[in-house]
């Protein structure tokens, strides 16, 4: 399934227009794809259920094991409120928002998504160079958290740039490995160490539940353990 240059208007005035979209749209949340790609457009929200009058007898979602969204020039929060509502991501997701100047605001939605979509969520990838913040505050929750059951299982933040990560006080069992680059691969990914950062956060509140952190020069890995 790959979605690019098909655009809907937000509302169309043509009733049978409205009624051939409705089809075809109820065909696709009866299909499940192995791959979706998302190329800076969605589905407007709106038009969705003003299409289904929120019929809840429909599942409005497309069923794909591995969609990818790439924002653009999409607003932030109609690509976060067309993932949460309209997609079922059966394995994972990967969410690409670099082009997006995103704020403190859209941090703290994404903190959201992650510690509250568990159930949904097996697996998510972020992309955008600006993700430290939102590193941290994964850090923080993790560790002073009253109920971490709804978290997303695993995550990946991907920066782009290699960032500042400052170690959560809270980390148990540091390690740090130095990882051997060839030539080419210093010529394909430019400034990097090859420093590898792992350790783990337990919750104050409940010491078996436990995150894996991974850092490297460009990505973190996060993982329930």
């Amino acid at each position: 399934m790959f979605l690019s240059s098909i655009k809907f208007a937000k509302f169309s005035k043509k009733y049978k227009e409205m009624i051939i979209v409705r089809c075809w749209l109820e065909r696709l949340f009866n299909c499940v794809f192995e791959f979706g790609y998302f190329y800076k457009v969605v589905f407007n929200p709106e038009m969705i259920n003003l299409l289904f009058d929120n019929d809840k007898t429909i599942p409005l979602q497309f069923h794909i094991e591995r969609p990818s969204l790439l924002a653009g020039n999409i607003k932030f929060e109609d690509a976060l409120k067309f993932i949460l509502n309209h997609l079922d991501a059966s394995i994972s997701l990967n969410f690409n928002f670099n082009e997006i100047n995103i704020g403190e605001q859209h941090i703290n939605m994404l903190l959201n998504m992650l510690t509250s979509g568990g159930n949904k969520l097996p697996h998510i990838s972020l992309r955008c160079s600006k993700l430290t913040r939102l590193y941290d505050l994964i850090a923080e929750y993790i560790a002073t958290s009253r109920n971490c059951s709804k978290m997303v299982a695993s995550i990946a933040l991907f920066y782009f740039s290699t960032p500042n990560l400052k170690l959560n006080e809270k980390a148990e069992k540091v390690e740090i490995k130095q990882e051997k680059l060839t030539e080419r691969e210093k010529f394909i990914y430019g400034q990097i160490t090859g420093k590898i950062t792992n350790f783990q956060i337990a919750n104050i509140h409940n010491p078996k539940e436990r995150f894996a952190f991974e850092n490297r020069d460009k990505y973190t890995f996060i993982r329930r353990m």
